[in-house]
């Protein structure tokens, strides 16, 4: 394979109008490949660091100049002469130089960038699809498959404008759906959703991921116009599209309480749990991202006891892509699902040991954008090599958003042609 000739760095805006990191990994054949990352609003605690330059004259602090600085001048000439394909080597390589567990000094966002650019370029020399690559190379037990897409068409939380404690109100077609026609469904639920609030008179802008951000007044009201709009189409809420919420429970925590706008006073972990059980049986949730506080490990086991199966319990925060913390999260029965961001763990070899690890204890993985994204479609290809359950892009719209969904629909001809 190619040796890496050359590492360039450089500071670029994602969909939030934030700096991030994208690089270049050049090398002697020719192939290079190209990458940028993400950056999230709602961090989980676990995760690791993405170095910033905290400069309040530039990008009011948010600037990425450090962790640019060290691709060109740490990272990049420590893997000049590398193997482009030895992917583990490369992130290890990475890792070491870093030499902290959560990537502190360098910068997760500087390590990924790397990652993701070195894999890319490996595709490329083999001459094939990224998703091909990565399905033959990680996951070859298991042809590459299209997720099932989670449309995120409620913001609230972080990803709104402050009306609704819940951060994320999904519409989730079901998986017996081809994928065109999925995303067909959730693009009209979309188009729906939207008619209904103007009818209404309500706010109808869209937050960081593309969904609407509605003046309503409770986050039960959410799930409500939902449903209607689904029963008012030609799908079967329960049957072909189905709700789902990414609570991001620790955004609202406090002091041991969960003050939201569904209850006259905050509530304690069991009445929490005691409105989720009412909410499911209400509107069949499919999936329950986030419900809890992250460490309160206790209280997600309570949870998974009291709903029954066919609710995905997904820990995000909880897990934060880390394969230590999602093993305790299965020895303790604390969810079902995972999610998977590659930006919260810092390297390709780390994430897919994480998948690997989820998979072997029937753990649904669900992979994920973040709130701040670029246009670069890394992700598609990622869930798609890995045969991932679901992947989750936010709403069918906002370039950043479209052009990851857009990719499966190339992925997705490319796999009927070959079979």
């Amino acid at each position: 394979m190619p040796k890496i000739t050359r590492i360039i760095a450089r500071e670029i805006l994602d969909s939030r109008a934030v700096p991030t990191v994208e690089v270049s990994v050049l090398t002697d054949s020719g192939v290079f490949g190209t990458a940028s990352v993400p950056s999230g609003a709602s961090t989980g605690k676990a995760e690791d660091v993405e170095l910033r330059d905290n400069d309040p004259a530039r990008f009011n602090g948010k600037g990425v100049l450090k962790a640019v600085g060290n691709v060109n001048t740490v990272l990049g000439p420590a893997l000049l002469g590398h193997d482009v394909s030895d992917q583990e080597g490369i992130d290890q390589l990475m890792l070491n130089l870093d030499g902290t567990p959560n990537e502190s000094r360098l910068g997760s966002n500087a390590i990924l960038a790397v990652s993701i650019a070195s894999l890319k370029a490996a595709a490329s020399a083999a001459n094939v699809p990224l998703f091909s690559y990565i399905n033959t190379r990680y996951h070859p037990h298991t042809p590459p498959k299209i997720p099932g897409p989670v449309f995120n068409l409620i913001n609230g939380g972080k990803h709104g404008a402050g009306n609704l404690d819940f951060q994320e109100f999904h519409v989730i077609p079901s998986t017996k759906m081809s994928y065109h026609d999925a995303l067909r469904a959730g693009t009209e639920t979309w188009t729906n959703l939207k008619t209904e609030l103007i009818r209404r008179n309500a706010v109808h802008s869209v937050g960081d991921e593309g969904g609407f951000a509605p003046n309503l007044f409770t986050n039960a009201d959410a799930l409500e116009i939902l449903a209607l709009v689904i029963k008012n189409s030609s799908y079967r809420l329960g049957q072909e599209l189905f709700l789902g919420l990414d609570v991001a429970a620790d955004e609202f925590f406090v002091s041991n309480k969960y003050p939201i706008k569904d209850s006259p006073r905050p509530l304690s972990r069991e009445e929490l749990i005691a409105l989720y059980v009412d909410l499911v049986k209400t509107y069949g949730l499919l999936s329950l991202e986030d419900p809890l506080a992250q460490e309160d490990w206790e209280g997600w086991q309570q949870l998974v006891a009291a709903l029954p199966d066919t609710t995905m319990i997904v820990g995000d925060d909880l897990v934060s892509t880390n394969a230590k913390r999602l093993q305790k999260a299965i020895d303790q029965k604390s969810c079902t699902a995972v999610i998977v961001k590659p930006n919260q763990t810092g390297t390709i070899t780390e994430t897919i040991e994480l998948m690997k690890v989820a998979e072997a204890n029937h753990i649904n993985t669900i992979v994920s954008h973040r709130s701040g994204e670029t246009n670069d479609t890394f992700i598609a290809d990622f869930a798609v090599g890995m045969s991932s359950s679901y992947a989750k892009f936010g709403a069918p719209d906002r370039g950043e958003r479209v052009a990851k969904y857009n990719r499966l629909l190339e992925i997705e001809q490319y796999l009927a042609q070959e079979s």
